[in-house]
């Protein structure tokens, strides 16, 4: 069974301006900001369902397979896959099969 309650991932990006002169200031000083790639995503998925995983370009559906399969960490939130946390035991999860590219 795969659960997953109130992920949430936030990322911290490099704001970039065009042209040349402030692509070099960039070297010295960034201004950054914080962009939210879930917030707040529960599912659950019992064992024998099949499911699809839809949505339009940046709605978080990389970031959500990553969490899951212990790619990455969430900042908040429990993802619980057949009775394991994937981030902290991310080898055994991939000897047992469970995710299959």
């Amino acid at each position: 069974m795969i659960a997953v309650e109130h992920i949430c991932k936030t990322f911290r990006v490099a704001k970039r301006k065009p042209g040349f002169g402030q692509a070099v200031r960039a070297l010295f000083s960034r201004e950054y900001e914080t962009v939210h790639a879930l917030d707040n995503i529960s599912f659950t998925i019992k064992d024998g369902e099949m499911v699809g995983y839809i949505g339009p370009n940046g709605a978080g559906k990389s970031t959500t397979i990553k969490i899951m399969c212990g790619v990455l960490t969430p900042d908040s939130g429990i993802c619980d896959i057949d009775g394991r946390i994937p981030w902290k035991d991310r080898i055994h999860q991939v000897h047992l099969g469970i995710f299959i590219q």
